[in-house]
């Protein structure tokens, strides 16, 4: 029964869907597609954008912290230069003090490293994504203006197609009005 139901169902789409076909206007459909491919054109460079924001982020957090390790590496080498001057100085707790700093340090080096290095493949992998947003943007309009040209071409082969009906109809009935006994002019 439910096979039965759903072969119906299929029938009546197919009917309905040839009716509209038939009825449906082409001028109004070709600019139903063209309004979708400029729709899908727009959500395409809204999400290229959010990629190359994604690229842009990613750079700005890999060059933080880089500046960080910079900054923490010269931390780290003043630590273990002012606990040398208080070895050398006999004074074992700012030793003891400046040694626990630079491990402390040393340790935020490693913490730092590991970052960059993560930011750096997802950096890579951000811009290769962003790369590729652009060329499927650039692709994309290609194709827009491709689809717009056809558009042109599509509608002036209507507008003939229409006038030449006009044409025709207005033929049919002028012969209908004059019929086939029409005498020549020399007659």
């Amino acid at each position: 029964m439910l096979k039965y139901l759903k072969r119906r169902w299929n029938y009546l789409t197919a009917k309905l869907s040839g009716r509209f076909d038939e009825t449906a206007d082409p001028k109004v459909q070709l600019e139903q597609a063209i309004r979708e491919a400029h729709e899908q054109h727009r959500r395409l460079k809204e999400q290229a954008a959010n990629v190359i924001a994604n690229q842009k982020q990613t750079e700005m957090r890999l060059n933080r912290a880089i500046e960080d390790l910079e900054r923490v590496n010269a931390n780290a080498r003043q630590a273990v230069i002012m606990a040398e001057d208080a070895a050398t100085a006999s004074d074992t707790a700012k030793a003891t003090s400046y040694t626990q700093a630079a491990e402390q340090f040393a340790n935020r080096l490693i913490t730092l490293e590991q970052e960059i290095d993560s930011l750096k493949s997802l950096y890579f992998q951000a811009t290769e994504a962003a790369d590729q947003a652009k060329a499927a943007v650039s692709q994309n309009s290609t194709g827009l203006q491709k689809k717009l040209s056809e558009r042109q071409k599509l509608l002036g082969q209507l507008d003939q197609a229409k006038m030449q009906e006009q044409v025709n109809s207005a033929m049919a009935i002028l012969s209908e009005e004059v019929g086939q006994d029409v005498p020549t002019f020399n007659e």
